[in-house]
Parts: C-alpha cells; sequence; structure tokens
C-alpha cells in the first residue's frame, strides 16, 4: 500500500515556568531547571530559546486556549531530530527538570509527525489524491489527536486514528529510541494508541493512507431550539446514529448552547445530500457538496478560532435522548444564571456518536485499549463534551468551579439511569499500567510531564482514575 508521510514538525520543550524570584534564592526545582537550560544551552546552542527572543515570544502566542499563553517556561527547546529529543529527555531525567510539550507546524513529505495540525496535513495529501483517518478540525494536532484514539470521517471505513498507526518512533523517559509496532514492542504498540503522555514522546507516527474522495457532502444546520420540537430532534439523531449513519457513512454531531439554536454538523463520505432531522425549517443551512479539507475548515468551530479561555470535559454515556435533554436544561439553568454575572462568559454541549460501525471497521487493526468497551456495549455511545470559554482571568475559579459541579451532577445522573459508559475497562486499565511499568519504571512522565491523561497508579482509584482519564480536562496545575 502506498505511503505517504510528512516531515514531523518541531516539538517546543518548554522546561517548567519562569520564576520572579532572583537566581540566588531560587529553590531546588527551579535550580535544577536552570541545570537543564544550561546543559541544553551548549549541547544545542540553536535549538534553546530563552524569555525575550524572538523565537521564545512566538511559541508562546501558538497556543489556542488563552490560560496557556500565561505559563511562563525558563527556557524552551526546539529538536529537529530524535536524536535531540533524546539528549533532551536524558537531560531532563538526570536533572529532573519538569516540562511540557507543544508544537508548530513545519512542512515537509517524509513522515507524518506530531507537529503537524489536520489543515496542513490535509493540504499536503491532496495533491497526491490520497487521505487517512484524521481529525475534523484543521487546528486540531497530529500527535494529540492520534494518541487520543480518534474519531475521523473515515472511521465507519477503518476504525479509529490510532487504529491506523501501523508504526511509532518514539523517545523513552531514558533516552532510548526505539519503534512500536505488530512485531517490535507489540505490548508498547497497544498501550499508545490510547497513550497520551504516559509511555514516551512520539517523534514520528507511520500511518496507513487511502484514496481521496473527490467530494463528499456535509456541513452546518441549525435549527431553533425549543422545549417542544428539540427533543424530537435529539431522538431523531439517535436513532440516526444507530441505523443510517454507517449506512451513510455520516458523522452527525449534535450542538447545545446558550444561544436559542440547536446545531447538527453533517460529514458524510457520500456527495448525496442527507436528510434533516427536523421537519422545523433550518434558520441556517451551509450543508453542500465539497473537498474534505473545505469541509474540515467548514467545520471549524469559532469557540476554538478565537483566543479566549477554556475548560472542558468529557463523558461518555449510552445514546439516549432523555439524558442529553436533561443535561442541557441542568447546563441552561446553571449558565442562564452565572451569566447575569459574566457577560462574556461562553458555553456549549456537543454530543459525538461512537457507534458499533467504529468497531466492525477496527476488527482487523489488532485492538486498542478502549476497543472491548465498545464491543461490550449492547448499543452505540456519546461522547459528551461540555466546553466554557471566558475572557477575564479574574474569572477563572468560578468557570473552573461550575464546570467541575456540572460535570460531577451530569456523572450522577448517567449513573442512575445506566447510561454512564466507561471509555477504558478495569482489564484494559490494568494492562496500561503494566506496561507503564515496563517503559517507565521510574515515573518519570508522569511525575515531570506537565498535561495529558495520566494513568492512575493507584488500585483503590480505579474508579476516579478512569473519569480522570477522559472525562476531564487537566487542572491548570497540570498544563
Amino acid at each position: 500500500m502506498k505511503m505517504l508521510s510528512l516531515l514531523f514538525s518541531l516539538l517546543a520543550i518548554a522546561l517548567a515556568e519562569a520564576s520572579q524570584t532572583p537566581l540566588s534564592v531560587t529553590t531546588d526545582p527551579i535550580d535544577s531547571v536552570q541545570l537543564c537550560c544550561t546543559a541544553l544551552s551548549e549541547a544545542l546552542p540553536s535549538l534553546v530559546h530563552l524569555p525575550g527572543s524572538a523565537e521564545y515570544e512566538h511559541q508562546q502566542h501558538t497556543y489556542f486556549i488563552l490560560q496557556h499563553t500565561e505559563i511562563q517556561p525558563s527556557c524552551r527547546v526546539s529538536p529537529a531530530t530524535s536524536s535531540d529529543v533524546s539528549l533532551i529527555m536524558t537531560t531532563l531525567t538526570k536533572n529532573s527538570c519538569p516540562f511540557a510539550i507543544t508544537v508548530e507546524e513545519e512542512k515537509g513529505l517524509v513522515r507524518l509527525g506530531p507537529g503537524n495540525n489536520w489543515g496542513s496535513v490535509y493540504a499536503a495529501m491532496e495533491p497526491y489524491n490520497l487521505t487517512t483517518v484524521g481529525g475534523r478540525m484543521p487546528e486540531v494536532g497530529v500527535g494529540g489527536f492520534f494518541l487520543g484514539g480518534g474519531i475521523s470521517l473515515l472511521s465507519f471505513q477503518h476504525g479509529f486514528g490510532s487504529d491506523n498507526i501501523f508504526n511509532y518512533e518514539l523517545v523513552l523517559s531514558n533516552g532510548t529510541i526505539l519503534n512500536a509496532n505488530a512485531s517490535s514492542h507489540p505490548d508498547l504498540f497497544w498501550a499508545l494508541k490510547l497513550g497520551s503522555s504516559n509511555f514516551g514522546i512520539v517523534t514520528r507516527f507511520d500511518v496507513r493512507t487511502y484514496p481521496l474522495k473527490p467530494h463528499v457532502w456535509g456541513g452546518i444546520r441549525a435549527y431553533p431550539l425549543t422545549t417542544s420540537g428539540t427533543p424530537t430532534l435529539i431522538s431523531n439523531w439517535v436513532t440516526f446514529a444507530r441505523s443510517e449513519a454507517a449506512k451513510r457513512e455520516e458523522l452527525q454531531a449534535l450542538i447545545l448552547g446558550r444561544e436559542e439554536i440547536v446545531t447538527i454538523w453533517h460529514a458524510s463520505l457520500s456527495d448525496v445530500p442527507g436528510p434533516p432531522l427536523s421537519t422545523s425549517l433550518p434558520v441556517v443551512d451551509r450543508t453542500r457538496k465539497t473537498t474534505l479539507a473545505d469541509l474540515v475548515d467548514d467545520l471549524q468551530s469559532s469557540d476554538f478560532a478565537d483566543k479566549r479561555r477554556n475548560r472542558w470535559f468529557t463523558l461518555t454515556v449510552k445514546l439516549d435522548a432523555p439524558f442529553i435533554w436533561d443535561m442541557f436544561e441542568h447546563a441552561k439553568g446553571m449558565f442562564d444564571e452565572l451569566e447575569l454575572e459574566f457577560e462574556e462568559m461562553r458555553w456549549n454541549l456537543l454530543f459525538q456518536p461512537v457507534t458499533q460501525g467504529f468497531v466492525s471497521a477496527s476488527e482487523e487493526t489488532g485492538g486498542n485499549p478502549f476497543r472491548s468497551v465498545l464491543m461490550d456495549s449492547e448499543d452505540g455511545l456519546a461522547i459528551a463534551l461540555f466546553l466554557i470559554s471566558w475572557t477575564d482571568s479574574t474569572h477563572d475559579s468560578a468557570m473552573n468551579y461550575a464546570s467541575r459541579t456540572l460535570c460531577a451532577w451530569s456523572e450522577s445522573l448517567a449513573r442512575q439511569r445506566d447510561v454512564y459508559g466507561r471509555s477504558v475497562s478495569k482489564g484494559d486499565l490494568e494492562r496500561l499500567r503494566e506496561v507503564k511499568g515496563v517503559y517507565d519504571k521510574e515515573g518519570i512522565l508522569g511525575r515531570l510531564w506537565r498535561g495529558g491523561f495520566k494513568i492512575p497508579g493507584d488500585e483503590g482509584e480505579l474508579d476516579e482514575g478512569e473519569r480522570k482519564v477522559h472525562y476531564e480536562s487537566p487542572a491548570r496545575s497540570e498544563l
């Protein structure tokens, strides 16, 4: 099978947070960070960027979540090769330096790497009439998508994004560079399909490619949100996800929020227009026959396009229309009241179906850490995503508290109604722990790599740990 890959973009490794404290009275952790920055500056002088430099300031403003720009690393490192990453990891581990990773784009035609976003990947692959099982928004990063599983427009045909990786090149916490695939380190190969920041720094993904269809169909339809009509629309959405979605190879995301409209994102590999879910006339209809790249651009949410402060959580539930409507009504009651005090606040509930069609399509890929949960489910599942955004940093505590409160209420209601769904089974979670014990024996990535979900290490924390793995974004202090 023909394979196209892109040169991986530079990984911007940020070492701890810059301190305003004079160096003469710094604490030991800050001392260790300065040692790392100094050592890396000597070993990789052209790749280390200090506060005040043009490249440092440029990288500081590449985050799409406003809070992240306020974190001031002591230095930033932009490795260009896997060997650079290995040297950096060895230095960080030796000196116990906390670090975080972000990415910025670098175009190339060698391998598909973690620093690209899906907009650039699709644009580079389109001239070759090829595509892959990638993200549905242009600003979604390749690394985060693949290391979190990844729902794609091609999932009905080829499963989840990570199902389509046949090799990972990565750097372990001790600096070792290795390849994980079906025959080399197969345990790690399996775990990385939901790996996040637990096993190593992936420097290259070798991914299957597929012929690009000349046209797809999709776009946004928005309808008035009413207490009489919207529950019926939600019920129609659930029915479509259970039956017609796989036949049409069409993903439909449902969005409910503060505006008095309900929005459906349509995205189908068929270029034949799909039927509406409501008998009401849409107030917006941007559905059309178009290209995959244009459709992905069209589905970019304004909540992500604007630079704002954000907080979100996700919850896996069974496809259940009454639960979706009740969750929305409760959220609306909470946030209508909050909006009186915080006028710049925005919020949305987004529901994405995870159907049995995805499971069937991923049958030939060798499995992943979340497949057994889907196989055991007699019905389709949905990922409920709650997103709240605001602009004023003095409102952080109130927004974070409101988000946690809604998360806890929604999870409690889902358990009461027996529609609560796990993202990882207990057995697969234990298997992930075992793999981590092999490849990161000292737990270095859990202690030093800030960000991403972390595999819980205490058997007694299983249920709470599972919720954290899938259901809530990292706390501010972990980023």
